[in-house]
């Protein structure tokens, strides 16, 4: 194609201001890379001063107030430069495949003029040289250009990927999206008696029956059936099966499963988890406050299932006799090990973390035998599986970092997989019969759709919890955040509903039950909530002691793991 002097002068033009552009918007984005390492809300030194000021005296509502107002300023800017380096990566390749494109245009097209009169030299040769000086200066810009453009968001704080569908791994049983669309729903409905894993039947943070209190104290005895002091430190969460309940605890570096009476209080048994092949001499890396019993039990008619931070899995009869045990090798990593159990059938589902590994292991229950083990990719988090149904398929979802994925509880295949999580992931996910939901702060709550091509229906990031998990309904998605705020959304649609300041941190994971959404805060306050559109605060009965661990619930009565005693609640 042949122009003009005229058209090969404006293509010039244009040519150097796609350059100069592609110059600018790369130092933008170095500022901008700069501004965010500066913000990152994670290392920002005044808010983790007042955070420090805080954590000595949680009882200062204007410091509580001081931590929401200046986390909330922190995470607005932290995403919106966040999102400038996004966009400048885009503009960066556009800006330099404009530039070549330009300059091959006017490397076939520029005139040759000889400097001297005489014999005119071969003016193809000429062109070919120039056109590839050209062409392969525009080509080492274009390449530094993407180069600088993925150096710059790999290098980011902690960014998610920010994709709207991810990688089919392999397809669901079934064409899920259709069953969504014609709206079917799964009909889960948990058991009024047993709360047999963390977060209750199939870990999704419901409860079956009603009649549960909404009017208790822990320091005068309102309503407070009975209380045991807890023997062994551990941030376990309570399980029940039938008239049982069992907690983990450890001392020093002995691990132990209890179980208790769930009507007297009484405790039946106690077993040592500790002694097995395999088992560190030391203790391992982990969060001093968390300690060795972080993980919740897992339980059917059969069996109980326990994991402990070093390593130690033990399966054990309902008389405490061991079945089996093994040591699955020291999950080292940032914080130590929180990762619950969870059952599917006679499965005994393992997410294990650690530095050197991540995996998902499926373990007979009655004989111990390692049945599969799926490996994953990523950096350890510390969620816990879930188990969700999509279409009739049984799926075990993991909230991991950087993929939120599901596997076949039988097989251990994955299922499906999506990345858009960072950071230090602890929450777990929440499922409805429609969607998978995952957050992590100082990341994106994402509403996922499960299926061969999993997809982000929609996403925000104005509240996002630390360690409490959400949970959600077909219509709703209920979080609390570490700063004491409360959010429900559209589940379907990702609409804000309504928010509320409760004014204390929450660990504990809301549970729902009897259409009442059950909030318990780090001071041991519960805050009672009808489960809808609007906020309606039922009540906000007390412990008398600091509560992290979430409440199990079973024949109308409420059992809350204080930080010093076990509470039964029931008000008759």
């Amino acid at each position: 194609m042949k122009f003009s002097d005229k058209d090969i002068s404006i293509i010039k033009g244009i040519s150097q201001v796609a350059g100069g552009f592609t110059i600018i918007v790369a130092l933008l984005m170095i500022f901008s890379l700069v501004q965010l390492k500066t913000i990152n809300p994670l290392d920002n030194p005044a808010l983790l001063s007042v955070k420090e000021q805080y954590d000595k005296n949680p009882e200062n509502v204007n410091l509580a107030e001081q931590v929401r107002a200046m986390d909330l300023m922190a995470r607005k800017a932290y995403f919106a430069s966040r999102r400038q380096v996004e966009t400048g990566s885009v503009l960066l390749v556009t800006g330099a495949i404009i530039f070549i494109l330009l300059q091959r245009l006017i490397a076939g097209n520029e005139k040759i003029i000889p400097e001297i009169p005489g014999t005119k030299p071969d003016q193809g040769q000429y062109q070919n040289k120039y056109r590839k000086y050209l062409i392969g200066s525009a080509l080492v810009l274009t390449a530094g250009a993407v180069a600088v453009s993925f150096i710059l968001r790999n290098n980011l704080p902690d960014l998610n990927k920010q994709l709207t569908e991810g990688k089919g791994i392999a397809a669901l049983e079934g064409d899920v999206k259709e069953v969504q669309r014609k709206g079917v729903k799964d009909n889960f409905k948990p058991d009024k008696t047993n709360f047999p894993t963390f977060r209750g039947e199939d870990g999704r943070g419901k409860a079956g029956g009603s009649g549960y209190p909404v009017e208790w104290n822990g320091e005068n005895g309102t309503n407070i059936k009975w209380k045991t002091a807890i023997q062994y430190d551990g941030k376990s969460s309570p399980v029940i099966w039938g008239d049982k309940l069992f907690i983990t605890g450890a001392e020093g570096a002995n691990c132990f499963v209890q179980c208790i009476d769930k009507n007297t209080g009484e405790v039946l048994w106690t077993t040592s988890a500790s002694g097995i092949p395999g088992e560190p001499s030391v203790l391992p890396k982990m969060d001093q406050d968390a300690g060795l019993a972080v993980s919740s039990a897992a339980l059917n008619n059969k069996a109980i299932g326990a994991v402990f931070a070093n390593g130690n899995l033990v399966c054990l009869d309902h008389n405490g006799t061991m079945k089996w045990s093994t040591n699955l090798g020291v999950p080292n990593n940032t914080y130590g090990y929180s990762s619950s159990l969870i059952i599917y059938e006679d499965i005994l589902v393992v997410q294990y973390d650690s530095d050197k590994k991540l995996s998902i292991m499926g373990y007979d229950i009655n004989s111990g035998k390692l049945l599969w083990e799926t490996l994953r990719q990523g950096y350890p988090v510390w969620s816990s599986p879930v188990i969700a149904r999509f279409g009739g398929s049984t799926q075990v979802v993991i909230n991991g970092n950087p993929s939120v994925s599901a596997y076949d509880p039988v097989k251990g295949i994955m299922l499906w997989s999506i990345d858009g999580m960072s950071g230090d992931v602890a929450p777990s996910a929440a499922v409805n019969s429609f969607m998978t939901f995952t957050v992590t702060d100082y990341c994106d709550l994402l509403a996922i759709e499960p299926g061969s091509v999993p997809t982000i229906k929609w996403r925000d990031n104005t509240y996002t919890p630390d360690i409490s998990s959400p949970v959600a309904t077909d219509d709703f998605l209920f979080l609390v955040t570490g700063y004491g705020d409360a959010v429900c959304y559209n589940a379907a649609k990702g609409d804000t509903l309504w928010t509320h300041y409760f004014g204390d941190q929450f660990y504990s994971s809301p549970v729902i039950a009897n259409d009442m959404v059950h909030f318990l805060d780090r001071s041991g306050k519960m805050h009672i909530v009808k489960a809808s559109d609007k906020f309606e605060l039922v009540g906000e009965p007390v412990l008398g002691e600091p509560a992290e661990c979430t409440p199990a619930f079973s024949d109308n009565k409420i059992f809350i793991r204080g930080r010093n005693n076990l509470y039964c609640i029931s008000k008759n």
